[in-house]
């Protein structure tokens, strides 16, 4: 969730009960211009001040898996899917889920790979590297830990550093 979208709900919820800016700003001892920011989505409110707000107006902040509810209605994860192919965009040969699979499981790479898998640990965004992991572990049926283990091998042997975070 962004800070536009939390800032539409409250804004909404604050319109829905009737209450004006000042009012509710009031009830959750927050300013008003404060209140103003996090409606437009300005402001960065902290998780305390959030809390505050969200109870007076009744709403929940909830904090949820979607891979589970997407393996809980029967649907595949398609991380690994999506990061072979996002990692062989540039690259002459493509790079299929089932090697991306077998190098993240042995922390080794075919050499005809080597810049694919680069890719994927330097350019994929985390939050797909982070489902990778996961759904290679549930295959697997290997700890996530062994799969980031091999992951930081793999970024070790390519130089694939990411700022430090494979390190």
């Amino acid at each position: 969730m962004n800070a536009a979208t939390l800032g539409t709900a409250v804004q909404g919820k604050r319109i829905a009960l009737g209450l004006t800016q000042q009012q509710l700003a009031e009830m959750a001892n927050v300013s008003r211009q404060s209140l103003n920011g996090i409606e437009q989505g300005h402001v960065n409110a902290t998780l305390d001040t959030l809390g505050r707000l969200l109870d007076v107006l009744g709403l929940s902040l909830e904090v949820g898996d979607p891979e589970s509810k997407r393996q809980a209605e029967g649907r595949p994860t398609r991380a690994l899917w999506m990061a072979a192919k996002g990692a062989s965009v540039s690259y002459v040969g493509e790079l299929t889920p089932e090697e991306l699979e077998q190098a993240l499981v042995t922390g080794q790479v075919p050499p005809a790979f080597r810049p694919h898998l680069a890719q994927v640990l330097d350019e994929a965004p985390l939050q797909l590297v982070a489902k990778v992991v996961a759904e290679v572990a549930t295959r697997q049926q290997r700890k996530p830990s062994e799969i980031w283990k091999n992951l930081r091998k793999l970024a070790q042997a390519l130089t694939a550093t990411r700022g430090g975070l494979w390190a």
